[in-house]
């Protein structure tokens, strides 16, 4: 959890990252601006395309060509990491800041052992000799749950399971510590009761080595939990920013109030039919001066298609971009 006054680990500051093609230029991230404390859990929430990925990617140093961060500022434990060489980011990835990629059947490499692949970042980072990082690799992999550790190491991974593989990447990415975790939908290709695991799993690796943790997810649900703060995005753009327990009681957001109805609650004394969000997501090519989420939102007005919301100070911790907040908030409160 946030300590009062506790300076920042991670600073993100007006983020924008840009995709050229032949039709035009995606505007995939939007001049973003969010702080993550140590020990603290951040959730970035929203559909397929809203720019949760490219934004932890820009984070990393690794959105792919020919997209390319055109603005902002990345501070990692208050050094610039933005304004760094390929060789510096490579020293800071995987030490400082690491990530769990989606899709584990892709992220881990089928020719390379597990063991290989494990132990390359504790040799790198932490200069240990070959026995000392397959020791080491033997007690992560322990720690993530896997069986007879040690003569897994010496194992491909299609000889393990789907769960098994995302506990494989987790005990990767945590082999030296870092201060900022960065869980890019780690559980979409698990059943229910893995993700659970591996939710539970996170959640008590982060108590025990007090590591910052960014969630990347298109599921309010699976946060409700794990995290601290919700930063709501669509469009490329943070449109609402939270305390967990806010964004569930009072949501501000046209958006948010329509990610939230299509959930379905286990509370409710009364069967609720689930609502689905009318419309489809904008087309990100080009900028528009309009409210992104306008055409969708059955609370726009006549201001809202020709002027964009900024984001605003609504309460304590709360902030929203959007012109109708009031009504919004007074219309959905339980």
């Amino acid at each position: 959890m946030k300590e009062p006054g506790t300076a920042p680990v991670l600073e993100v500051r007006d983020l924008v990252t840009r995709f050229p093609t032949e039709r035009g230029t995606v505007h995939a991230v939007n001049g973003i601006s969010y702080t993550l404390a140590p020990g603290e859990a951040l959730a970035l929430v929203g559909e397929s395309g809203s720019g949760k990925s490219v934004s932890a990617l820009s984070l990393m140093g690794l959105v792919p060509p020919p997209g390319r961060v055109v603005r902002g500022e990345v501070r990692l434990n208050g050094r610039s990491v933005l304004d760094g060489a390929g060789v510096a980011l490579r020293e800071i990835r995987g030490r400082e800041i690491a990530m769990i990629f989606q899709d584990p059947a892709t992220s881990l490499n089928p020719v390379l052992t597990v063991g290989a692949q494990l132990t390359e970042g504790l040799r790198r980072h932490l200069g240990m000799n070959a026995a000392q990082a397959r020791k080491e690799g033997a007690r992560l992999l322990d720690t993530v749950g896997i069986p007879n550790a040690a003569d897994r190491l010496s194992n491909h991974p299609h000889e393990f399971s789907g769960g098994q593989r995302q506990r494989i990447m987790i005990a990767m990415a945590l082999a030296c510590r870092p201060s900022v975790l960065v869980a890019d939908e780690p559980t979409t290709a698990l059943d229910v009761t893995i993700q659970a695991q591996i939710v539970d799993l996170v959640k008590t690796l982060q108590r025990e080595l007090g590591m910052a943790i960014l969630w990347i997810t298109h599921d309010l649900a699976l946060v409700a939990g794990l995290v601290d703060r919700v930063a709501v995005m669509y469009a490329g753009s943070i449109v609402e920013e939270a305390p967990v327990r806010a964004i569930f009681r009072t949501p501000t957001h046209p958006y948010t109030v329509g990610l939230l109805r299509s959930m379905p609650a286990l509370n409710l004394r009364r069967e609720r039919r689930l609502e689905s969000i009318a419309g489809r997501p904008p087309d990100l090519l080009g900028e528009s001066a309009s409210c992104p989420f306008a055409p969708r939102c059955p609370w726009a007005e006549g201001r809202c298609h020709e002027e964009n919301p900024p984001l605003r100070h609504v309460a304590e911790g709360h902030a929203s971009a959007c012109w109708r907040w009031e009504d919004v908030a007074r219309e959905v409160r339980p």
